[in-house]
């Protein structure tokens, strides 16, 4: 094996883990927000603060998409996640005195999920 594939295998592997790290991250804050909704309030703060841990992980899975040689929707997958965990801190941050934006906020969680096992599923797919 060349020094060239080890480079795109190196990639790839690290694609793959971050993509189900990030899968994970979704799943652990959805139950964070759960907990503060139904248990305490003052969860609210790991959340907000949690998400800090995670928010660049589809940038650098983007990024990776090209050393890795993942070409196709996973490469824009990974882009959109981190444009919708961007819109994610919009809803809260800038848009949080217009409701209907706000509102949102539950709707990209769902799409952050969405898009994670649709990554996760292609990308084993992709290996076989």
């Amino acid at each position: 094996m060349d020094g060239k594939s080890i480079f795109n295998r190196a990639g790839r592997i690290i694609y793959v883990t971050l993509a189900w790290g990030f899968l994970l991250c979704i799943l652990v804050q959805v139950v964070i927000a759960g907990m503060a909704t139904f248990t305490d309030p003052s969860d609210w703060e790991l959340h907000s603060a949690f998400v800090k841990g995670f928010a660049m992980v589809p940038l650098a899975m983007f990024l990776l998409t090209f050393v890795g040689k993942i070409n196709g929707r996973n490469r824009w997958i990974s882009l959109a996640l981190f444009g919708l965990i961007v819109f994610q801190f919009l809803t809260v941050q800038v848009f949080s005195s217009i409701p209907a934006i706000t509102a949102l906020h539950p709707l990209i969680a769902l799409l952050l999920f969405w898009g994670s096992v649709t990554t996760v599923k292609r990308e084993k797919t992709a290996r076989q």
